[in-house]
């Protein structure tokens, strides 16, 4: 059951950036802002922002630099344009920031930033912060494009940032796009059968692999794996507790 409803935003806007670590989304984002600053006001938000005022990192601490990060965002969106600066590297970490704009009746727009992987590596090792390769190309195994399953999911904007970025005419077109009427759909059940599979199904095979202690082909074959089950769901009637049984019962033979 759904009720649709057309309203004007207010103004602010979500820019949601996606990409690998190294892609260039730190030097987008603070560009970018530059640029939008002749006109809004804008904030730049990140998680590493957050990462970086611990002494040192522990695992245990990314739920509450998550959870901080989108505290935020939904307090900053409020009066401000925000730039999400993160990897948002899974389509259900980019349909909760989403769920933050539509919240506050704001525009959103992803901004996909790409470059080729061996560019990326090479960029990864002349910066000053490292992140190891193995991370890196396990992210890019593991990496959800936006806009290959759900249609709410597709990018504004996709640049290659190994090619000249006119950041002038992105800041123009963002701003027409804040000021357009935004259709807001008010859905009972928010979260579809599939989205709530492909989280629980997410889950299980990041905990498979911890505790296997797989190989890189190995991680990279489950992975896999998953991505065709979910294809297969598609388009067919589910039950969740079926579905759930039958991938771990894929995934264990």
């Amino acid at each position: 059951m759904k009720c649709l409803k057309i309203i004007l935003s207010e103004g602010q806007m979500l820019i949601i950036l996606t990409g690998l670590p190294a892609v260039g989304k730190t030097e987008f984002s603070k560009k970018l802002a530059k640029e939008l600053s002749n006109d809004v006001d804008v904030i730049v938000l990140g998680s590493d922002l957050i990462r970086e005022s611990f002494p040192i990192w522990k695992v245990d601490y990314e739920p509450f630099i998550k959870e901080s990060l989108f505290y935020l965002i939904d307090k900053a969106l409020k009066k401000y344009w925000v730039i999400v600066d993160d990897t948002n590297y899974y389509n259900s970490i980019r349909r909760d920031l989403i769920k933050i704009a539509k919240k506050h009746n704001k525009r959103y727009a992803i901004i996909y930033l790409k470059a080729p992987l061996d560019v990326i590596l090479k960029r990864n090792k002349e910066r000053e912060k490292k992140v190891p390769d193995e991370v890196i190309i396990n992210m890019y195994n593991k990496f959800d494009p936006p806009g290959k399953k759900y249609k709410w999911d597709e990018p504004f904007l996709e640049i290659d940032t190994t090619e000249n970025i006119d950041y002038k005419k992105i800041a123009k077109i963002l701003i027409e796009k804040s000021k357009e009427k935004i259709e807001i759909k008010k859905v009972i059940k928010e979260q579809s059968l599939l989205n709530k599979i492909d989280i629980e199904t997410r889950k299980i095979i990041n905990s498979y692999i911890k505790n296997k202690n797989l190989n890189k082909d190995e991680i990279i074959k489950i992975i896999n794996l998953r991505k065709e089950f979910l294809k297969s769901l598609k388009n067919k009637n589910i039950n969740y507790d079926e579905a759930i049984k039958e991938f771990k019962s894929l995934i264990s033979r």
